[in-house]
């Protein structure tokens, strides 16, 4: 498996952990830094939809300055998400 394949897949289980608890914006508001994920994000999948267009420019990147800023956000956007999940799941 690549690691385009494994990530892919780790966010696809996010996006489902999400989608069973019926995460709301309520539930996420001011969690995440606004250098962390974009301002555009107002329900938690927006979330995802932004990690994943951060996975397709990774594999699009052209310089490995880029492919390293990008890898270094996505790993803390994931574990940023993951968090909040965890907290979510237990909270219930």
């Amino acid at each position: 498996m690549t690691l385009r394949s494994r990530l892919e897949q780790e966010i696809d289980t996010l996006e489902q952990r999400i989608t069973r608890l019926n995460i709301h914006e309520d539930n996420f508001t001011d969690w995440f830094d606004a250098q962390l994920f974009s301002q555009d994000a107002n329900q938690p999948l927006d979330y995802i939809r932004e990690l994943r267009q951060n996975l397709i420019s990774l594999v699009n990147a052209t310089t490995t300055s880029r492919s390293q800023w990008l890898s270094e956000r996505i790993a803390h956007q994931l574990g940023a998400l993951h968090q909040a999940v965890r907290w979510a799941e237990q909270g219930r």
